[in-house]
């Protein structure tokens, strides 16, 4: 048997969330935006940025956060 960490209750629901706020930025996010009209500049800008939020959220989780396994 491995001898590995496994995650506790609160790694497990910030996993969750934060992957369903990323799945939801990158794949309903521009879509959304499209409808209401919204320039492509305006669309990439506000995907990337909060792309860009969600992975440095994710990144801390796992650094210093409930994510952290070591």
């Amino acid at each position: 048997m491995t001898n590995t960490q496994q995650l506790g209750p609160a790694g497990r629901l910030t996993l969750w969330v934060l992957g369903t706020a990323l799945f939801l930025d990158i794949a309903i996010l521009p879509y959304w935006l499209y409808m209401d009209y919204a320039e492509d500049a305006t669309v990439y800008t506000t995907v990337g940025i909060s792309t860009t939020v969600v992975l440095l959220a994710i990144w801390l989780a796992t650094s210093f956060g409930p994510l952290k396994t070591r």
